[in-house]
């Protein structure tokens, strides 16, 4: 039996492992559906083994100039995760409140 607990994943609500950094953060599936204001699908690296972070527009592999990223219309910010990889979280929006 584990301890690990998990969260419902903030856009489609699929069961996601928790991390107290990214309390936030979307699942596998829904990183996946990630694309710009324009609806053009989006793919995140990290520029070194070291770490880093890149976006490009998949299809034109031009450089997406921004953190910012929409998922099934929710504003959600991609960023280098703290041991390697890319972690996709959705914002805080503090004029809808």
């Amino acid at each position: 039996m584990s301890n690990t607990e998990f969260y419902p994943c903030p856009i489609c609500s699929t069961p996601v492992r928790h991390f107290t950094r990214y309390p936030r953060a979307v699942c596998n599936n829904c990183y996946g559906k990630a694309s710009d204001a324009q609806g053009r699908k989006l793919s995140f690296f990290n520029t070194s083994i070291s770490g880093g972070f890149e976006a490009i527009v998949t299809e034109t592999k031009e450089k997406y100039q921004s953190h910012t990223c929409y998922i099934n219309g929710v504003k959600c910010w991609a960023d280098e995760a703290r041991f390697g990889g890319i972690v996709i979280q959705t914002t805080i929006d503090d004029s809808n409140q």
